[in-house]
């Protein structure tokens, strides 16, 4: 019985690495995601951190300056946060995208992958019919010759030389 060896199998691989590839970049994607959130959480809680500076307690003397200074990089912390969030917004669409890239690659391996395994029933079930029609006609050959009527001895059927010569 010889091998199945599907046809396709160098377009499989070749899917595959698309695939792979694929997998990687939207990797990439939802790592620059974490990034972002993480800077702009950073951000967040540097702006959180600047609130109290600008609050007084009755015993200190109020520093306008260091006021103004943290209201200053307040508003330096929110537009660096906003930017970040359209940047997230970016990325977001872009991750979108390559997720579905993704998903389109992971269909054509599988796909293919369907192919092969209907192939390879088809051809295992040509091969068992092959198999079974040598056996059925080993079985036949078997048969006849184990139930085949006796020969005829050599002196009854076999006609004398001299029948045949003229006289």
């Amino acid at each position: 019985m010889s091998e199945f060896r599907f046809r396709l199998q160098s377009v499989v691989q070749l899917r595959e690495r698309e695939r792979d590839q694929a997998a990687q970049a939207y990797e990439k994607a939802t790592l620059a995601q974490q990034q972002l959130d993480d800077e702009i959480q950073r951000r967040q809680q540097d702006h959180d951190a600047q609130q109290p500076l600008q609050t007084t307690d009755d015993q200190q003397v109020v520093d306008p300056q260091r006021i103004i200074e943290s209201q200053r990089y307040q508003l330096v912390l929110l537009q660096e946060i906003a930017e970040l969030r359209t940047k997230r917004q970016l990325v977001d669409t872009e991750c979108e995208r390559r997720r579905q890239v993704l998903v389109a690659h992971e269909q054509r391996v599988r796909s293919l992958e369907k192919l092969k395994d209907k192939q390879a029933a088809d051809w295992q079930a040509r091969e068992a019919r092959g198999e079974q029609i040598a056996l059925d006609q080993w079985a036949g050959f078997q048969y006849w010759h184990n139930n085949r009527p006796p020969a005829p001895s050599s002196t009854e059927s076999a006609p004398n030389r001299s029948q045949f010569r003229s006289e």
